[in-house]
């Protein structure tokens, strides 16, 4: 199982279970919910593969091992799934490929064919380009400049001389403007982290990233019609929504999941918040 392999290392690396929540950011309550295959304790599927996932990197094995191992033994039929998916897609690319050879192949004779006339005109085309700004450029060098009119500027020029001066009037202050929301197609979700927080983004439907993003990094996720973003440490999530400060996702130690569609980008929604902090 693969909470035995997990507990295993922990053990042999001389670690505790507060050691793994303190450098991963998971509850210890989970972590022992994982160890002991217990995953109705999780808030679900993607929160275990998360955390599974943010548990190996940090005892530095596979993750991705044993991330497919806890599927394979959980979620069989999805592993089956997955696979076919993959085969059909494999097997789409290779007809795709043989019909592009194929293209190629027939298309080179005609290649052959017109590229003598089609060179022939490029070559007509570029000295007929070179007459034209040769012309164009003899003909600014030949005009006479001195016959520019120069009445209407000297006028101008007097007027003004003659012109009082104007009594110099206090400005007035202008108010300030308030901060526009962001002109966007669809949803930019901008997300500062100041803490290591595993997560997850959805956006359109697609899941564009999952894993644990480290301290000090910033990350841009943009979406036509919804972004959804997970996080499992919120109090480590400063997001930004087409330019409007959002604020953070939640507190310390809380699984949060936010969304945000372009209709309500500028205002802070309801967070459906999984857990509470500890």
């Amino acid at each position: 199982m693969i909470g035995d392999k997990l507990r295993a290392e922990r053990e042999r690396q001389n670690l505790t279970i507060q050691d793994i929540a303190k450098g991963t950011s998971i509850r210890a309550l989970y972590i022992e919910a994982i160890e002991k295959g217990e995953y109705g304790q999780l808030p679900g599927t993607v929160y275990a593969k998360g955390f599974i996932r943010n548990y190996a990197n940090f005892l530095k094995i596979d993750a991705d091992a044993v991330v497919r191992q806890f599927m394979e033994e959980n979620h069989p039929e999805e592993v089956a799934a997955a696979e076919e998916v993959k085969q059909q897609l494999a097997e789409a690319e290779e007809a795709n490929k043989a019909e592009v050879k194929a293209k190629l192949a027939t298309g080179s004779e005609y290649r052959d064919q017109v590229s003598t006339p089609s060179n022939r005109q490029n070559t007509l085309l570029i000295a007929l380009i070179v007459l034209l700004v040769g012309g164009g450029i003899y003909y600014l060098f030949a005009m006479d400049d001195s016959n520019a009119p120069k009445t209407a500027t000297k006028t101008v020029t007097q007027q003004t001389a003659k012109a009082p001066a104007a009594k110099s009037q206090p400005a007035k202050e202008q108010p300030k403007e308030q901060p526009a929301v962001k002109k966007v197609d669809g949803v930019e979700l901008v997300a500062k982290f100041t803490d290591k927080c595993w997560t997850q983004v959805v956006a359109d439907g697609k899941t564009v990233y999952e894993g644990t993003i480290e301290p000090g990094k910033t990350e841009t996720w943009k979406g036509k019609e919804k972004v959804v973003i997970t996080a499992g440490n919120a109090g480590a999530v400063e997001m930004k929504v087409n330019g409007q400060d959002m604020g953070k996702a939640g507190d310390i130690g809380q699984v949060v999941e936010k969304t945000f569609t372009p209709d309500k980008a500028g205002q802070a929604p309801q967070a459906d918040k999984k857990d509470s902090k500890k």
